[in-house]
């Protein structure tokens, strides 16, 4: 098996620590995909539940389908960009393309024509977003790649991924004031276009500027050799810290996507939140996310990735759990459990995003093969699908609990079944997926001690 795993030789950048220039461009580009991420899952069921008069089952269930073939199309994404080599290295040139066309996508997906029933309109709205979430893919899966090649130490990965993360943070602060922005643009759908537009064209300007700041960043080059497509897949599965981070991750976006499609009902319904409100509770939420990467970095350096993200997560529970105090428009205390929310937050995404480099690093000294891209293929299209699943999982409470849909965006009174399901959906529900996580986690055994090990085998 031909090993080819060398850094690129147009790239003088060192083996060791990587410029900070280098990975704030790197990290830019998470702001615009965050966007399209976390943008459609704060509006898009809204939007057809509220607006567009789609009953809760079916709109989620618009919504799951699409991501149902990103199972496909995220590790088709990454084993395309592992088998080209282009001047411009593997990734970049599909990234380029995605973020244009997921942009144009994003912004046809709340332009939704005349149609004369529910059915039609869910499905314009499905196809739409598949069309979308495959562009996403061709950005997304080769950015995150991108990552994995970059830094090589251990420690380093997790610097580069804290960058990732702090962009992140600042992505989801514009999507968490889409609904004022949609206010700004007017009622029912003219409000969700102007939105798409402003929302799309901020993701579009950070997505691009990764590709260009890239330029210079150190790749792998492709392998001469590449086994068969199941083969691909054996390997991985045989990749045992992988398949348990993989799997551990996985409720823990399910949680999230769960928590994120049921954030608007709960803020406003629940909350009596306005969406000025709800903007300011996601700001306070994402500063302490940004300002707490650099201790989250020492706490990994202290005392290991694992144990820091249990700690995290258990802590977040918590806090989580909260949520209930806040009833009553407790304005100061949404801000106070956002605050710490974030902090927390910002501690277990970061490490498992960095365990998820170490995954991969432990795959390429254990194969001598390059496949980044159709590892963290296969780690986004389970992302995607969990979040999918979510907002499936909120759209079916809200019609078994009773919720009552309207149109043009009028303000429906709820019963009060409708409103205990909405306390289930977004504190209760996500605790549980949460704490369900550790099952996978704490058996995640890869560490420093064990990658230099495989190093040296």
């Amino acid at each position: 098996m031909t090993v080819i795993a060398t850094r690129t030789d147009d790239s003088a950048m060192p083996a060791g620590r990587l410029p900070t220039g280098l990975c704030l461009g790197y990290g830019v580009g998470m702001v615009g995909a965050q966007i399209f991420r976390d943008a459609p899952a704060f509006l898009l069921l809204i939007f057809m539940t509220d607006t567009l008069g789609i009953p809760g089952a079916m709109a989620g269930l618009a919504i799951f389908v699409p991501k149902i073939w990103v199972v496909f199309a995220d590790p088709l994404a990454g084993m395309a960009s592992d088998r080209i080599d282009t001047r411009w290295g593997r990734r970049r040139p599909f990234m380029f393309v995605g973020a244009i066309l997921t942009v144009a996508g994003f912004i046809a997906m709340f332009n939704v024509p005349t149609l004369d029933s529910d059915g039609l309109r869910a499905t314009y709205v499905s196809v739409v977003y598949t069309l979308a979430l495959t562009a996403f893919a061709g950005y997304s899966v080769p950015y995150l790649t991108m990552g994995s090649e970059m830094a090589e130490g251990y420690h380093e990965r997790t610097r580069l991924m804290a960058y990732r993360v702090a962009f992140m943070a600042t992505g989801l602060v514009v999507s968490g004031y889409a609904a004022r922005i949609r206010e700004i643009g007017g009622p029912g759908e003219e409000g969700y276009r102007f939105a798409a537009v402003v929302i799309g064209a901020a993701s579009l300007v950070t997505m691009l500027a990764t590709v260009f700041a890239t330029a210079n960043a150190p790749f792998t080059r492709r392998n001469d050799d590449s086994p068969p497509l199941m083969q691909q897949f054996r390997l991985a599965l045989e990749n045992k810290p992988f398949v348990m981070l993989f799997l551990a991750v996985f409720l823990e976006r399910l949680a999230e996507g769960i928590g994120y499609a049921s954030l608007v009902y709960f803020q406003s319904l629940i909350l009596d939140n306005s969406a000025t409100v709800l903007g300011n509770m996601i700001f306070a939420l994402c500063i302490p996310t940004i300002l707490g990467q650099p201790i989250w970095v020492a706490a990994c350096r202290r005392f290991g990735k694992r144990p820091t993200h249990v700690a995290a997560l258990l802590l977040y529970c918590c806090v989580v759990a909260c949520w209930l105090l806040a009833e009553g428009n407790s304005v100061w205390v949404t801000y106070a459990v956002a605050f710490f929310s974030g902090f927390l937050n910002g501690g277990f995404i970061l490490t498992a995003l960095s365990m998820l480099t170490d995954a991969i690093a432990h795959d390429r000294k254990r194969t001598g093969l390059n496949r980044e891209g159709s590892y963290t293929g296969v780690w986004l299209a389970g992302e995607k699908v969990a979040f999918a699943v979510g907002t499936l999982i909120v759209g079916v409470v809200l019609s078994l609990f009773g919720y009552v849909e309207a149109e043009g965006g009028a303000v429906a009174t709820q019963p009060d079944s409708a409103l205990l399901g909405i306390k289930i959906a977004y504190v209760s529900m996500p605790i549980f997926f949460h704490l369900l996580s550790l099952i996978f986690l704490f058996r995640f055994s890869l560490d420093e001690r064990t990658l230099a090990s495989a190093s040296r085998d």
